[in-house]
């Protein structure tokens, strides 16, 4: 998968806003689809953090806390991924 597609998925965590990772069951569900697809294709949670991190740049929405978004993306993969 492209590096594109990679931060396109995972802004469904985000509501494909800036809304709290996996906050809403519904983000959380897309979050999960990122998290199987990420672990078949071998990505690490520093992978998904640079996702996140490239989503959080240009994405539309309220303004946030990027690392509070972050920290989200961290504790919601800690454990799920590798390091």
């Amino acid at each position: 998968m492209q590096q594109a597609n990679w931060v396109k998925l995972i802004g469904g965590g985000f509501a494909f806003q800036t809304a709290p990772f996996a906050m809403h069951a519904n983000d959380e569900k897309r979050a999960q689809e990122y998290l199987e697809q990420a672990k078949a294709a071998g990505l690490t949670l520093a992978d998904a953090v640079n996702h996140a991190r490239q989503y959080l740049t240009d994405a539309q929405g309220w303004p946030v806390d990027e690392e509070k978004q972050i920290e989200r993306v961290r504790r919601f993969f800690a454990g799920k991924l590798p390091t």
